[in-house]
């Protein structure tokens, strides 16, 4: 009686167990995200057509207000900014509570600055991470599970996520293309390799608990 009795309790479990397992087993269509950061007919990096050194300014504030997934287009000539808001019609991949903008240099693109729901270890997947890398990173809060703020430094783009010990794949991550922002030289911690960040923040994380 005492094993049925286990058995019909254990039931309820292993289906949530199993139903929770297949939502962490779910990743984003692949063909979305290579379509995203690999358009037909736009050398990398490139976002809809506008590319950081070759766009001119007036050409991509053209591209943006044409968009259809885009509601608002603002600029601003003192900081040399172009910003826009997502409408309804936005795609799943971007973060549309965050405003994402594009830089310019008298009269080229300098670089693109995107705000993803994409996962950091699925942008991972799908970049061209051949050649020389290196990742900065930086502690930052909450403090309560070492917060770092983690910047991998690819040809052509960054890749920005806030993570820690507890989550540090499946965080969204921020997307910027073309020049690569001039703080990380100076304010940050450089390395070479993206799991010596991982065990160092591993580290970090163990300390805290002895302590």
């Amino acid at each position: 009686m005492f094993r049925l009795i286990l058995h019909l309790a254990c039931l309820p479990l292993l289906f949530l167990s199993a139903a929770l397992l297949m939502i962490r087993a779910q990743s984003y269509d692949n063909r979305d995200v290579q379509a995203f950061l690999l358009p037909d007919g736009c050398t990398s990096p490139c976002f809809m057509g506008i590319q950081p050194g070759i766009t001119k300014p007036q050409d991509a504030l053209s591209q943006l207000r044409s968009t259809e997934s885009i509601s608002r287009v603002g600029v601003s000539e003192s900081l040399e900014t172009i910003a826009w808001f997502w409408n309804e019609n936005h795609s799943g991949l971007m973060d549309s509570s965050q405003i994402p903008a594009l830089f310019y240099d008298r009269d080229e693109i300098s670089s693109i600055r995107l705000y993803t729901r994409i996962r950091l270890g699925d942008l991972m997947l799908q970049m061209d991470t051949s050649g020389s890398q290196r990742i900065a990173m930086r502690q930052t809060t909450p403090y309560t599970s070492f917060n770092v703020d983690l910047y991998y430094v690819g040809k052509g783009y960054v890749l920005n996520a806030v993570v820690n010990c507890h989550d540090f794949w499946n965080q969204p991550t921020q997307l910027i293309l073309g020049t690569t922002p001039l703080f990380l030289a100076s304010t940050t911690r450089t390395m070479t390799s993206l799991n010596t960040a991982k065990h160092l923040i591993d580290a970090a994380c163990r300390r805290r608990k002895e302590t």
